[in-house]
């Protein structure tokens, strides 16, 4: 029987009770979520339930915890951004604590959020909750001593963004900020370290050197993966990946994550439209087949979001897009959230 409430939903929305029962049943996994760094920046209070925008925030506000359960999320991965700036030292010291600190919000979000490592805690977190796997973008935290990931920092974190904005000890961004160039002797051991720990290896954000270096040093079980980006067959830009790294990335086993940053999607002023986030999925559909993409979608990355993806919760206007694009139901539940599973399982 239909629920008003997804009645409700679908009224506001103007889409399908289709669209909305699917959002309300799949698994829901975000591959990209970096609500921790307008906490750190300004103070800003995740366990809040924020207003619902009308119109997408610029750069920050677009996530908090109770919202997430709203929106239909079942899993996010939950990142701590390091800072490239600091010493090595100081910033492994740093990273911890900010993990700490983060597990410990978590924590006592339990009635919204669950910390989870895995597919079992996952699979086992309290009912309505959404489960969050820490995960660390930019690994340069790691290169004073890779072997910090023996420890209990190993044991909190699923997923490492090898690099970021900037070129570090490990190996070069393909940012504009930074220097290309491919991995260092210490960017391969902590690709090692990541291996031997059962922490994916995330290609986000690097140079072609260092994405093709980085996977011939993968020589580990599981499956590499990118987080967040958009691709070159759809729009040509230094952020996105072109077909040869889909495929690498397809060839073996990994996920590959759609984010929702307008400029990188399409050559817009201002905000996109949602459909540029189905034309990048529809082009990774397109070369290397349906099990190899999902959502990243960058939210609180300091990004501009679709126009017409005004608020977390309006998630079945993309879901709606899907359908009117032609996707089947097995397929949306595959780029929703199974894909990511599938590698999660992985671990």
């Amino acid at each position: 029987m239909e629920s008003l409430v997804s009645l409700a939903w679908a009224a506001r929305l103007g889409v399908s009770q289709q669209a909305v029962e699917l959002v309300e049943d799949a698994d829901f996994i975000d591959l990209h979520q970096t609500t921790e760094v307008p906490v750190r920046l300004y103070g800003y209070d995740p366990e809040k339930h924020h207003p619902r925008r009308k119109r997408p925030n610029a750069f920050f506000g677009h996530c908090d915890f109770p919202r997430l359960a709203l929106a239909g999320y079942t899993g996010v991965f939950y990142d701590i951004t390091t800072n490239p700036l600091r010493g090595s030292a100081r910033s492994l010291e740093l990273t911890t604590s900010n993990v700490r600190t983060a597990r410990t919000r978590l924590d006592n979000a339990e009635n919204a959020m669950h910390a989870v490592r895995d597919i079992a805690g996952y699979l086992s977190r309290p009912e309505g909750t959404v489960a969050a796997w820490l995960s660390l973008q930019g690994g340069d935290a790691i290169a004073h001593d890779p072997t910090a990931l023996d420890g209990w920092l190993g044991e909190q974190i699923t997923r490492i963004t090898l690099v970021h904005m900037t070129r570090s000890r490990l190996g070069g961004t393909s940012s504009p900020l930074g220097k290309g160039g491919g991995i260092t002797p210490r960017g391969a051991e902590v690709i090692e370290a990541m291996a031997a720990n059962r922490i994916l290896l995330d290609l986000a954000h690097a140079s072609r050197e260092t994405f093709w270096d980085a996977l011939e040093a993968h020589t580990g079980s599981l499956p590499p993966i990118v987080s967040h980006t958009g691709v070159c067959g759809v729009r040509d830009i230094w952020r996105n990946l072109d077909d040869d790294q889909l495929r690498a990335i397809a060839d073996r086993g990994g996920v590959i994550g759609i984010l929702y940053h307008s400029p990188f999607l399409e050559p817009v002023v201002g905000h996109g439209k949602l459909a540029a986030v189905v034309a990048h999925i529809s082009h990774v559909i397109d070369v290397v087949g349906e099990e190899s993409v999902a959502i990243g979608s960058d939210y609180d990355g300091m990004i501009l979001p679709p126009r017409d993806l005004p608020d977390i919760t309006d998630h079945p206007l993309l879901v709606q897009q899907f359908f009117d694009e032609g996707y089947s139901e097995a397929r949306i539940r595959k780029v929703l959230g199974e894909n990511a599973l599938r590698v999660i399982a992985t671990i």
